[in-house]
């Protein structure tokens, strides 16, 4: 095993010796290419003196002293236009009229903006004086001729070719494309698109690698998915390092009996494997490869710790072999750790983090997962690294976070549970600011609002003891000095069926009859809390155990993340019976048995309700557009005191 500071080091070097092949492009095909060699500009730029305002080209001295009450009277000789060159010389006690960007005249050593003059007949007044050199753009100021304009090494974007342009370059000689091939390895995986058969999961891997390397500005071969078997795997890498400068492959790399992958590699030719384990975790099974003079990097099966570990060994990898000489894709910022984080012993811990903007700078919150989390990707904006030997890193410490792209921190992160409207109105919010709504559930949603990772939270928590909503639940959980809450609306929610009904069902009671299959929802959402809640009567009524009644429930452990999961269900037959909104019902055309009707608030956190983002939700909650938008919704009302903050402290 190795570090990745130690892998880093002993690759760089390696391949930064392996120079991609120069071929020469035009300009308007050099954006996101690699410059191969120092541009030298043709000519000045700009090519000779220029004015930098619309004024009078004049002879500072001859205005020296000129203000208001003591104008200087200076005879206008004519004007020139952009494009042509001056026929006038300014002598002293005269002017000539100049534009932004047009030629100045032999004599003049200055331009006065034409709102400090006033022009009567071939005379024009000057109220303000000027330096020489004022307003001017001398030639070669910005960029003289034979002058290195764009180093080699560099990333071409926008502002490069515009320089480059305006010296006078029409070619330049790049570095070929990298060419990278993806593969993705394991006998569970399915194409997206396709149904899941027990025990397979879709490729999410190659979509994300596909997608960050072209954003790197290399062409990409993805060779599929290609099962735990060693002869079609051999052939696949094999063809794949013919025809590419490097090789990705993701899954298969740990040393269990069903991972080939590296089995197979070492195979390949030599030196081979070079390193097979990082000094990380997640990430921990990576291993590098050099077959011949190509590089192949074998990353873990899992999404996050694949993303993880491609941000810190394969981007500056490849970056170097590129040709480029910083990295210009390692997204990284510095933010205060919010918690402390423990480290681990003897390998660098990368956890993922939510990056949120504060008066005093930007603070990481780290967020738990679980090893496949999908959960977590639209989440996190990042990750930081523990280093080895630190057993812990103190909240309020500086960290520095890997970003997993450019884009930064939303204006408002909302998380917790799924409703129509609320999507809708985040949707109207975004039009005037950046918002990402991410569905975890009421009570993780809730939870990650105390804890300040998000801004605010839609909940519709019932609480056992009094029948309530919400506000019980945010001071049982001991919240109330840290949560408000913004009051909602009422949505009415029930059983769906197929149309006519055809189980017959009444109540959560036909449940427990032995020709019904029931699909619920996920354990942290308010429909699951309320669901649970009248199980526990029916238990309580027949006296028997709550988990004794549930163990009876067909599919009472199947799990929908979402009201219209519960609906497709439904519909396609995995389920007889599910509890969702009387909206999703008749929107997919399903028959509704009422069960009650759960109030929707939405949870902020007291140090957030004096943020952009907040203080918009909590105004467009408010607005009649929002009464006007909600009574488009079947089975909504909305409250007299919709909109209204209410403090729990």
């Amino acid at each position: 095993m190795a570090t990745v500071d130690e892998v880093l080091r002993e690759l760089e070097a390696h391949l930064k010796s392996r120079r991609l092949d120069v071929e020469e492009v035009e300009l308007h095909h050099a954006l996101g290419r690699v410059l191969a060699e120092d541009v030298l500009a043709h000519s000045d730029y700009p090519p000779f003196d220029r004015s930098e305002v619309d004024g009078f080209a004049v002879r500072s001295s001859d205005i020296e002293g000129a203000d208001e009450d003591r104008p200087a009277k200076l005879r206008v000789l004519g004007s020139v236009r952009i494009g042509e060159e001056p026929v006038y010389v300014v002598e002293p006690g005269t002017c000539v009229g100049v534009a932004t960007g047009s030629m100045i005249p032999r004599g003049a050593d200055a331009v006065v903006p034409v709102e400090y003059t006033k022009s009567v007949g071939d005379h024009v007044y000057v109220y303000r004086s000027v330096a020489p050199g004022d307003n001017v753009a001398t030639a070669g100021s910005d960029v003289l001729s034979g002058d290195v304009v764009v180093s080699e090494g560099t990333l071409l974007g926008p502002a490069e070719l515009v320089t480059l342009a305006g010296s006078g370059v029409a070619r330049v000689k790049v570095y070929r494309r990298l060419r990278v091939g993806v593969v993705s390895v394991g006998d569970e995986l399915v194409e997206p698109g396709k149904n899941l058969r027990p025990g397979a999961v879709y490729d999410a891997n190659s979509y994300y690698l596909e997608a960050a390397l072209r954003e790197m500005g290399a062409e990409v071969v993805f060779y599929g998915i290609v099962g735990d078997r060693e002869d079609a795997l051999r052939d696949v890498l094999r063809r794949a390092i013919e025809e590419c400068d490097v090789v990705l492959t993701s899954g298969g790399t740990s040393a269990g009996v069903e991972d080939i992958t590296y089995r197979v590699v070492e195979s390949l030719g030599r030196p081979g494997i070079v390193v097979h384990g990082l000094k990380v975790r997640p990430g921990k099974p990576t291993f590098i490869a050099l077959i011949g003079d190509r590089l192949l990097l074998g990353l873990p099966g899992f999404p996050l710790s694949m993303m993880m570990v491609f941000n810190i060994l394969a981007k500056p990898l490849l970056a170097a072999l590129m040709g480029l000489r910083e990295n210009p894709f390692a997204y990284s910022e510095e933010a205060v750790l919010a918690e402390r984080v423990i480290g681990y012993l003897g390998v660098d811990r990368m956890v993922p983090v939510v990056l949120k903007r504060r008066p005093g700078g930007v603070v990481a919150y780290p967020i738990g997962y679980r090893s496949g989390s999908v959960n977590v990707l639209q989440l996190a904006d990042g990750f930081v690294r523990i280093r080895a030997g630190a057993p812990y890193v103190e909240a309020g410490t500086k960290v520095s976070v890997y970003r997993f792209s450019s884009r930064r921190a939303p204006d408002l992160l909302v998380m917790g549970s799924h409703d129509y409207l609320f999507g809708d109105a985040l949707r109207v919010i975004g039009r005037s600011l950046s918002v990402k709504y991410v569905v975890v559930g009421s009570l993780a949603g809730l939870d990650s609002v105390a804890k300040g990772v998000a801004d605010a939270a839609g909940v519709h928590i019932l609480d056992r003891e009094t029948g309530t909503y919400n506000e019980a639940a945010v001071r049982r959980l001991g919240y109330g000095d840290r949560v408000a809450l913004v009051a909602g609306y009422l949505r009415e929610v029930g059983l769906v069926t197929l149309k006519g009904n055809p189980k017959r069902i009444e109540s959560l009671r036909d449940l427990l009859r032995d020709d019904v299959v029931f699909v619920n929802r996920s354990r942290y959402t308010g429909t699951r809390v309320l669901v649970d809640s009248i199980l526990e009567d029916i238990a309580r009524e027949l006296g028997v155990p709550f988990e004794k009644l549930v163990g009876r429930i067909r599919g009472y452990y199947y799990e929908a993340k979402t009201h219209s999961g519960v609906a497709i269900s439904v519909l396609t037959g995995r389920a007889d019976v599910g509890v969702t909104l009387r909206y999703v019902a008749e929107k997919y055309g399903l028959e509704f048995i009422p069960l009650a009707h759960e109030r929707f608030d939405v949870a902020v956190g007291l140090d957030a309700l004096d943020t952009p983002g907040v203080r918009h939700l909590v105004d467009y909650l408010k607005s009649e557009e929002f009464r006007r938008l909600a009574s488009a919704y079947p089975g909504y009302r909305v409250l007299d005191n919709t909109g209204q903050v209410l403090l729990l402290r």
